[in-house]
């Protein structure tokens, strides 16, 4: 498996001199498995490169799974080229309601400002596939496996194994102790040889944003090594944190994982092969 970042901050696509090391666009990645579509998770506004790439390569089939619907993981799909390209395939899946969230970002309503362009014209044969939103699916060697996540509103966490291999994603997650979604993680992820997760924020600024559905990097370094997880990527940087504030958050993480677990931080091109 090959997975690449092409978003990696949360809540806001950000720009300029201060976020070129990390990135400021919105959580989409994609991942690649030989014999299989390509696979794009989340529709931040990373989403717009990769579809220009996507075009480029001319595959004609896409897979996006949806982790929830919240807008900056779906900001970037009115600009996700293959959605406009004729004989295009789009097969949603993940989030149950991907498909209603996807056909009303396109809805038009006169004096609410809505996108201008109608669901009814994109080009592409966009299908929500039952089978993809199950807690448990294969593509071909790829077994997928979700969960549900503590995020306002909902979301899920991946979980994908193929040829021995296993990597996790979750983003757009509070770990809380004391809820039920939190206190499966451990074992949705055990094993894994690398984790994806969000670590939005600072451990002294939770208390604050207690509620908010994020975490914080101290969080994601217990779970991962309660999982026995050999890599943990940081992701959904806090569109605040510049790119020094983002290197401390990773050097303090990594003094508190200790030398068996492999810590750094998301950014955009970052590509791990699993």
């Amino acid at each position: 498996m090959r997975l690449t970042f092409h978003g990696a901050r949360g809540s806001f696509p950000v720009a300029g001199p201060n976020f070129t090391r990390f990135g400021g666009q919105t959580t989409c990645l994609e991942l690649r498995l030989a014999g299989l579509a390509p696979l794009v998770i989340d529709g931040g506004s990373g989403a717009r490169e990769l579809g220009r790439r996507l075009l480029a390569e001319g595959a004609g089939e896409t897979l996006l799974l949806m982790t929830h619907l919240h807008w900056d993981h779906t900001m970037g799909l009115p600009f996700f080229g293959p959605l406009y390209a004729p004989g295009w395939r789009v097969r949603l899946g993940g989030w149950p309601r991907a498909l209603a969230g996807l056909a009303g970002m396109f809805g038009r309503v006169e004096g609410l400002g809505r996108f201008p362009v109608e669901f009814g014209q994109l080009a592409a044969r966009i299908v929500q596939d039952p089978a993809l939103a199950a807690p448990r699916f294969k593509l071909g060697p790829l077994e997928v496996r979700t969960t549900p996540l503590n995020h306002p509103q909902g979301a899920i966490g991946l979980r994908f194994e193929a040829h021995g291999r296993a990597l996790a994603f979750i983003s757009d997650n509070e770990l809380d102790p004391a809820a039920a979604a939190s206190q499966r993680l451990p074992r949705f992820c055990q094993g894994v040889d690398v984790l994806v997760h969000d670590a939005q924020f600072e451990p002294d600024e939770m208390p604050a944003r207690k509620g908010w559905g994020h975490s914080d990097w101290r969080s994601a370094v217990e779970l991962a090594r309660a999982a026995g997880v050999g890599r943990l990527i940081l992701t959904h940087h806090d569109p605040d944190r510049v790119d020094d504030q983002v290197e401390a958050i990773v050097e303090k993480a990594r003094r508190a994982a200790g030398p068996r677990l492999l810590v750094q931080a998301a950014h955009v091109g970052l590509t791990v092969e699993i």
